[in-house]
């Protein structure tokens, strides 16, 4: 009965995976256990992982850091790197059903993106997360799971990345679309200690911070918000029209506007780029393509 209140719960949440590509509750989980979860968290070396307290059960953990450069840039890896990791310590083929889930909803948006543009035919995001596994009344598993490794080999989708050079010879097609927070937007803090400029990109449009943090995108229990409250947001900002201009989303590094590019995606927009590189990309001149 409690799973059952539950599931009607999350059905008018407006994220069930009933009415959704990219987003699935623990229901859906549960009834496909083919799906292989992946649990991706950021921890320094010396720290206890989430994973090692508890996941669900077969899930197999990624330390965001796999996926990025080192510290002090974390910029996306090339993709044949991209690729590797995927295949051989991930376990994923082209065409394996994948589950993303976090303690932290912009980092489960990240890897769901980085695997989506390195040619994943079918991945998504556990709305809710390992908390809303647990509250669905499912078990937990503390032994770590590992999948033997396989070449993957899959036609990546580059037309969902945008480059330096991409946002800086833009023109006036596509909306320049800034996810961070207003101190960040308005150059009163670089938001990010590693980082010393402050400011914004040329033309950007602020559609809000979508942080964690910030509760605008997710719901303080770590829920995402229904789609139309943030198609009702992009409105407001200008971002949505009756002759849909492209939109290209950034902020600091890629996590948060990974986010913002899920919704864009449930909402069925077609012509839509994730600037991975973001902030810290824009202010290293000697990357740009």
């Amino acid at each position: 009965m409690i799973r059952f209140l539950l599931a009607i719960a999350l059905l008018l949440s407006g994220c069930s995976s009933r009415h959704s590509r990219f987003i699935v509750d623990p229901f859906w989980v549960n009834a496909h256990p083919q799906a292989l979860l992946v649990e991706a968290s950021w921890t320094p070396a010396d720290a206890k992982r989430d994973y090692d307290v508890g996941h669900i059960p077969n899930a197999v953990h990624l330390n965001t850091d796999d996926f990025e450069t080192p510290r002090p840039d974390w910029l996306l890896r090339p993709l044949p790197e991209l690729q590797r990791i995927i295949g051989h310590d991930l376990g994923i083929g082209s065409s394996t059903t994948v589950v993303v889930y976090s303690s932290k909803t912009i980092a489960a948006a990240r890897v769901w993106w980085i695997l989506y543009y390195a040619g994943v035919k079918d991945v998504r995001i556990l709305n809710g997360g390992f908390e809303g596994w647990i509250r669905a009344g499912y078990l937990n598993d503390t032994k770590p799971h590992r999948r033997p490794p396989v070449r993957f080999e899959a036609k990546p989708r580059a037309s969902i990345l945008a480059s330096t050079a991409d946002v800086a010879n833009r023109g006036d097609a596509p909306l320049l679309v800034d996810v961070r927070s207003l101190d960040e937007y308005a150059g009163r803090t670089s938001g990010y200690s590693y980082l010393a400029a402050k400011g914004r990109i040329p033309g950007a449009i602020h559609a809000e911070d979508a942080d964690d943090s910030a509760a605008v995108y997710q719901k303080p229990d770590g829920t995402l918000r229904p789609v139309d409250e943030i198609r009702k947001l992009w409105v407001e900002r200008g971002l949505l029209s009756g002759k849909q201009r492209p939109l290209i989303f950034y902020c600091g590094s890629g996590w948060r506007s990974s986010l913002a590019f899920l919704y864009a995606a449930e909402m069925g927009l077609t012509d839509i780029r994730n600037y991975s590189d973001g902030w810290t990309g824009w202010n290293a001149p000697d990357k740009r393509e």
